[in-house]
């Protein structure tokens, strides 16, 4: 486990180094459990001013969590421990977001599913200009989780669907477009940076040293074109209908090659999943409270993990790799939108 997730405090400042580097630090419950003992001991710690993520290696901070061991386990009919590993990263994510301390994180290179879960909820969010940043659930037959949509509720509807709806990675400029993250720095200055973070957490105000951290370390991270080109399809999400906003998106397609080649992967995802993003987002705009969304996480997790989709789509990426999931339901018109209400309404 120490090889996995390093944890402790330099000066007043308490690091959480996630340390799965051959697996871009994929999160497994051992892990996430270490990190919530981390949190919990530190939050009553008046000897811990700030907490500070970062992620061993070079490819990436965090890819999200470990599908394949939450896939063996239902397979194995360890239907329980998934759900309590659900339970557990999304207290993680609760926690992260309203800890009463600053929470740091430095993003660089893979962002994806449970990294953003980690990273996005922060309070200062240093993303490197190499940074990717995705949530790619619905190539897998799973959902956007760990509570992206109360951090997607207030940024513009087209921007946050064809983000979820395609599964798409995007860079440190369509992130902070996306409100993933909040300043872009070069990955070469991450390391003074760190130093930096650390110093500020024994100033006397460690926010304010932050927040003037994050005025100076701001670089321009260049154009958000993927941002820019859901905002010139604007009226193709103002639907609340997932069918609808498929239909407008053809339609727009027909004329942008661009968007041809998004809805292209759009329509490669899981009917069901396109579906939950959609309802998941429109519920989110009216209530965007963190615990509310991963409460509505949790009970969409309970449902998705049992599915055959989830079974089907990690095998279809990560387990044979054929990339080749036999979808059920196959067509969009075909999902159950009733059961998802009820997840989604509890």
């Amino acid at each position: 486990m120490k090889n996995q997730i390093e944890t402790g405090v330099q000066g007043s400042a308490g690091i959480i180094r996630l340390n799965r580097p051959e697996a871009i630090n994929a999160l497994t419950p051992e892990m996430m459990a270490h990190i919530h003992r981390a949190l919990q001991s530190w939050v009553d710690d008046e000897d811990v001013r700030l907490v500070l993520f970062e992620g061993a290696g070079e490819r990436g901070f965090c890819a999200g969590g470990d599908v394949r061991w939450t896939r063996q386990a239902i397979l194995e009919g360890r239907v329980d421990e998934a759900a309590a590993f659900f339970a557990l990263e999304y207290s993680v994510n609760k926690m992260i977001a309203t800890c009463a301390k600053p929470v740091v994180a430095l993003a660089h290179g893979v962002v994806m599913g449970g990294g953003i879960g980690l990273a996005g909820h922060a309070g200062f969010r240093f993303a490197a200009t190499n940074a990717r940043f995705a949530m790619p659930e619905g190539a897998i037959g799973f959902f956007a989780d760990v509570g992206v949509q109360s951090l997607l509720a207030h940024v513009p509807r087209q921007r946050a669907l064809m983000f979820l709806l395609s599964g798409q990675n995007v860079g440190a400029a369509d992130a902070l477009a996306l409100d993933l993250a909040d300043v872009a720095v070069p990955a070469p200055e991450f390391e003074d940076l760190r130093t930096e973070i650390i110093s500020a957490a024994d100033e006397e105000a460690p926010v304010v040293a932050l927040e003037r951290l994050a005025r100076s370390a701001r670089t321009d991270p260049g154009d958000a074109g993927f941002c820019q080109l859901a905002d010139r399809h604007a009226p193709c999400f103002k639907s609340d209908d997932c069918l609808e906003i498929i239909a407008s998106l053809e339609q727009a397609a027909k004329t942008c090659e661009e968007l041809g080649a998004v809805l292209a992967t759009i329509k490669s995802r899981c009917p069901t999943s396109l579906m939950v993003h959609v309802m998941a987002r429109n519920r989110a705009e009216l209530n965007p409270d963190i615990e509310a969304v991963l409460d509505r996480d949790l009970r969409l997790a309970r449902l998705f993990a049992q599915r055959h989709d989830f079974i089907e789509g990690v095998r279809a990426v990560l387990v044979d790799k054929d990339n080749k999931p036999l979808w059920r339901p196959r067509e969009l018109e075909a999902v159950n939108s009733h059961e998802i209400t009820t997840a989604l309404t509890g």
